[in-house]
């Protein structure tokens, strides 16, 4: 039964896991986009694993985690070609020795995965004494968590140089005018907005450097930093495509961290300590996953009741993780410690 607890509570925050990566693919697009498809696909994953688990089904719980697998792998595969071919194209071929360790361990790994035979397999893990599912974990683990440094370091690193070349604009307001088609496909249509201000008696127009699938109602509000040596230069205060790459890298490095936190919780590492750190750490990620989406949101948008608005319904989720993320975080903070108490006593 409580075996049961558990896989029904993996279950319901894998659900929670998702919901987040399919809001985060449907108001995203191009390269965004395409990186998100494969968590979704290892959130089902989890979800149909956990599922069979309530159910007894062990050999359905097993082809989930073997499409989990395979999924990151592919994953890890893909992201080191695109790595490699980006510092190629830059001709930073310094770069490209740091992936060198990362495409050993993948080649060995991919090869252990689909061409293991069982006898001589099963030698040679007695005789290495590795456990090749921590290995491919590890490994996979990794590449999402350098991933999201990169993106990170690429996103506050262009939010810097933005700021640092702005930094001696001026203010003013920008008026909602018009829209291009940014992006359309099946998934939806995804909108470059377009709006109006003026510097020095002069009108001048500045566009998202993004697609927004919401279109903003005429004439709402925006405000625009200009050049004053140059006014036909200029930017939009708020969300940008600098702050695309921080808000995924985050996610990236956040994920990758609960898994490393779980692998030491099993270890034992947390066991003396007061707190409930794995609860705590994931209240946090669920409070600042919540003041994320609203921050976010809230950049495309003039003001918090239009952020509100363009939301919808979906405002429900952010606050709802923000909730629970608090009272995780309290919980943890609180009841470890009386548990802790009571044991030492």
């Amino acid at each position: 039964m409580k075996n049961k607890s558990i896989y029904i509570y993996n279950v319901i925050r894998s659900i929670i896991f998702v919901i987040i990566l399919l809001w985060l693919f449907f108001n995203n697009t191009g390269l965004l986009k395409f990186i998100i498809i494969p968590f979704i696909i290892c959130g089902f994953a989890v979800v149909g694993k956990n599922i069979c688990l309530i159910l007894n089904k062990k050999n359905y719980a097993d082809i989930f985690s073997k499409l989990y697998i395979i999924t990151l792998m592919v994953f890890g595969i893909v992201f080191l070609i695109f790595w490699s071919y980006s510092v190629i194209k830059a001709n930073n071929y310094f770069s490209l020795i740091f992936t060198i360790p990362f495409w050993i361990l993948g080649i060995y790994m991919v090869r252990k995965f689909l061409f293991k035979s069982n006898k001589k397999y099963l030698n040679n893990k007695k005789e290495l004494k590795i456990n090749f599912k921590i290995v491919i974990s590890s490994f996979l683990i990794g590449i999402t968590l350098l991933s999201g440094i990169i993106f990170l370091f690429i996103g506050v690193k262009e939010t810097y140089k933005l700021n640092k070349t702005t930094k001696d604009y001026i203010t003013t307001n920008g008026y909602f005018i018009d829209y291009d088609i940014y992006s359309r496909n099946k998934n939806g249509t995804t909108y470059k907005l377009i709006y109006n201000y003026e510097a020095n008696g002069k009108e001048y127009t500045v566009s998202t450097d993004y697609g927004n699938g919401n279109i903003p109602e005429k004439n709402s509000i925006r405000k625009v930093k200009y050049n004053p040596n140059n006014p036909s230069e200029a930017i939009l205060l708020g969300t940008n495509s600098k702050n695309f790459l921080i808000y995924f890298g985050g996610f990236f490095t956040l994920g990758s961290i609960a898994f490393i936190l779980v692998a030491l919780q099993i270890r034992g590492v947390f066991d003396k300590i007061k707190i409930n750190v794995i609860g705590f750490y994931f209240g946090f990620v669920f409070f600042i996953i919540g003041i994320g989406i609203i921050l976010f949101q809230n950049g495309t948008t003039s003001s918090f009741l239009d952020t509100i608005k363009s939301l919808g319904l979906w405002i429900f989720i952010p606050i709802l993780f923000i909730i629970v993320g608090m009272f995780q975080m309290i919980k943890c903070l609180f009841f470890k410690q009386l548990e802790f108490n009571k044991k030492t006593k």
